[in-house]
């Protein structure tokens, strides 16, 4: 049996001001199915770092503690899943049957705001 291998795509993300960006992530059916990912346009690359960051939830599998964490590519696709009650069901290498994994950890998105300058007043 081969081993299935990660594959990587852009996908549009639409951050939470509703600005769209690329952003890369795994292809694969299991997670396009829930994350609300849609093709690449022409946008601008969204890169995470440590100043910003996508959305994304952890799922955990309850009989080994592994985790698969997964890019919500849209904000309605990010609300709509319950945690300790939303699962996916990820294929595993060797395994016949896919390996159940529940959603466990919401990671926020963050990205640097804007301030406004200090327009302080000139004294005489």
């Amino acid at each position: 049996m081969a081993a299935d291998q990660k594959n990587f795509g852009l996908f549009t993300y639409t951050d939470n001001d509703n600005v769209a960006w690329n952003k890369r992530g795994e292809v694969e059916a299991v997670r396009q199915a829930v994350d609300g990912s849609t093709a690449s346009g022409a946008h601008q690359i969204w890169r995470d770092g440590p100043r910003q960051r996508s959305r994304k939830i952890v799922y955990q599998d309850a009989a080994t503690f592994r985790t698969k964490t997964v890019i919500f590519y849209t904000a309605a696709a990010y609300a709509a899943i319950g945690l300790q009650s939303s699962t996916l069901t990820f294929p595993v290498e060797g395994e016949v049957a896919g390996v159940v994994y529940t959603a466990v950890a919401k990671i926020p998105e963050r990205k640097p705001g804007q301030r406004f300058p200090n327009q302080l007043i000139d004294h005489a």
